[in-house]
């Protein structure tokens, strides 16, 4: 459980409990048996039904029909090579620690995800998700799941950028069981206009929620290499590892999102995947930007360092 959590709040660094299983698969409808700890995605696909799909098959059809320009696939292809670097990176990241004074060794990991980003926002990904896609009703994070369990790739996706057996299925577990976070991202027209409010947030100034969600993980983490620096004395062993799953489920969200990208490009993706897979790679951006803040950002006196005494 994340620092600075509700007690039921369930969120799984990279190896999914039994508790949170049985908590993810009650929220599916599932009664849990007598499972163990670091089930499977294979495992979980066999006790969630798949549910059917038309809906999301017309959410994706609706998103595909209403991109406004061409998807680059060989653009895509070459970024998401690049991203797949960014994966090879983390290991050298734990060993740094805190980062030194104007280092870049945060921000170099998402370049290659902000040429995605910015590809996606010329064409009018975004903006088409916004107006096809809800946002995370309790039926649209169900749906969404069970489809993300029974995409046959989906492990293979993963396993390709590093993420171990159970890391996979503690990103989409982490999609159920952080469902209260998800709400509180509102898709833009929900925002009230400018004239409706005196002071606060509105629409106008709102991104669209996906983008919205995609973008914000990106800056998160760019802003690592200067936060850490500037809070090295606060800043522990353990605040250190959990940012950095914060930051690989970030990555791993931005890029199932690439990927499916790519694959729209070339054709080769079924309409009800592409809306999980946009709406899949969103929640897991959101969930990794609320935890991480938690876990690194609003640091108290129960997370911090100890502090240094002076004798006299």
């Amino acid at each position: 459980m994340a620092y600075g959590t509700a007690p039921e709040e369930r969120y799984s660094y990279g190896e999914v409990s039994d508790e949170d299983r049985r908590e993810f698969l009650k929220a599916l409808g599932v009664v849990a048996g007598g499972g163990v700890a670091g089930a499977t995605l294979h495992d979980l696909r066999g006790e969630v039904a798949s549910g059917a799909a038309g809906g999301l098959a017309e959410m994706g059809e609706a998103v595909r029909a209403g991109l406004t320009g061409t998807l680059d696939g060989a653009l895509l292809a070459e970024e998401l090579t690049g991203l797949e670097g960014s994966f090879e990176l983390l290991p050298q990241l734990a060993s740094m620690g805190v980062p030194e004074q104007g280092a870049s060794a945060y921000q170099e990991l998402t370049t290659p995800a902000w040429a995605i980003n910015d590809h996606l926002a010329e064409v009018g990904f975004f903006a088409s998700a916004e107006e096809n896609l809800p946002a995370f009703t309790p039926d649209h994070i169900e749906e969404t799941t069970r489809q993300l369990l029974h995409i046959e790739e989906l492990p293979a996706t993963l396993a390709e950028v590093g993420f171990a057996e159970g890391e996979r299925t503690a990103l989409v577990t982490n999609i159920v069981n952080s469902r209260e976070q998800l709400s509180w991202w509102m898709k833009t027209p929900d925002y009230p206009p400018a004239e409706a409010v005196e002071d606060g947030v509105v629409h106008e100034f709102v991104a669209p929620l996906h983008r919205r969600a995609a973008e914000g993980a990106l800056l998160w983490i760019d802003g690592l290499d200067h936060f850490l620096w500037q809070n090295e004395v606060l800043v522990t062993d353990e605040m250190i590892d959990r940012g950095l799953w914060d930051v690989k489920s970030m990555l791993g969200g931005y890029y199932l999102l690439g990927s499916a990208a790519r694959d729209l490009a070339s054709g080769e993706i079924p309409d009800e995947q592409l809306s999980a897979l946009i709406t899949g790679s969103a929640a897991i951006a959101i969930i990794g930007q609320e935890f991480l803040r938690n876990d690194v950002v609003h640091i108290d006196d129960r997370m911090r360092a100890p502090r240094e005494v002076s004798l006299p």
